[in-house]
């Protein structure tokens, strides 16, 4: 149809008449940004709602097999006799940074090519980045709370902790909630440097197992050169460090078991873990 027209020739707009093109769009401020991705970012989850349910679920499968871990003396006891409490206080870690990282290791990879379209419409790069911090650490916090209290609930706890009037429940609260944090904030530079979603999930393993190693609480981490300061840059070295230093595991575990100068039961100690975390 359209080759079998004739040609027409070019229409010239006249700059006299007509009205004027309309100015561009205004840029709107970060902040506003922002919040229009969160809500947007709260609207999708909320619609994907086997992703609503694993997220609720899986903080209380965790704590209920972390209950099942514990025993008379849950984290206290007389010096040098719990056996217990260093097993605990590692699997409450590798909980938090699982489920910290593997809640945000997949977000930004997965919207690379909405997040480029919409950068080159003028999105702020930060505000994109803060919607999803904001969204992923209110999720990782409610996580990591709920996974300490049903975790420990019923469970006997040391009869201080490491700062004065704060019970040694919440100190711990505090730390996997920070630690979940941290974890959630390295996923989140895993998923900004792979290429594909596919390529996420090796790193998530490698990810778990180091934190796991460079923890300190199965092997000794303090005092080794190299593995130690390589350790200063892993979420699970501080976050188990504070919540050793809560349970006093130091004085608490057996004669002969690992023990770290990060863990001393000193509200400067606890201070200083976690201001490295």
């Amino acid at each position: 149809y359209v080759l079998g027209q004739r040609p027409r020739p070019p229409q010239v707009p006249n700059s006299q008449e007509g009205p004027a093109a309309p100015p561009p769009p205004q840029q709107r401020s970060a902040y506003r940004q922002m919040t229009t991705l969160t809500r947007r970012y709260l609207r999708v989850i909320s619609s994907d709602r086997g992703y609503l349910v694993s997220m609720a679920v899986a903080p209380f499968i965790l704590g209920g097999l972390i209950h099942l871990l514990g025993n008379k003396q849950g984290l206290a006891g007389p010096p040098g006799t719990n056996t217990n409490a260093s097993t605990v206080l590692v699997i409450l870690v590798v909980c938090a940074c699982l489920a910290g990282a593997a809640s945000s290791i997949w977000e930004l990879v997965k919207e690379r090519s909405i997040y480029i379209r919409e950068r080159a419409a003028g999105l702020s790069s930060g505000a994109y980045l803060a919607s999803k911090v904001l969204v992923l650490g209110v999720i990782s916090v409610v996580q990591s709370v709920i996974i300490v209290y049903v975790g420990l609930l019923g469970e006997k706890m040391p009869p201080r902790g490491a700062l004065s009037g704060i019970p040694p429940l919440v100190e711990i609260m505090i730390g996997m909630a920070v630690l979940s944090l941290a974890s959630m904030c390295l996923g989140l530079l895993v998923s900004a440097l792979v290429s594909t979603s596919e390529k996420a999930v090796p790193f998530l393993v490698m990810i778990t197992f180091a934190q796991v190693i460079l923890s300190g609480g199965l092997v000794k981490v303090a005092g080794k050169a190299g593995l130690s300061e390589f350790a200063w840059f892993a979420p699970s070295r501080w976050g188990y460090a504070a919540l050793a230093s809560t349970a006093d595991l130091n004085v608490n575990t057996p004669r002969g078991a690992i023990t770290d100068p990060a863990w001393n039961q000193t509200p400067g100690t606890w201070l200083h873990d976690m201001g490295f975390l």
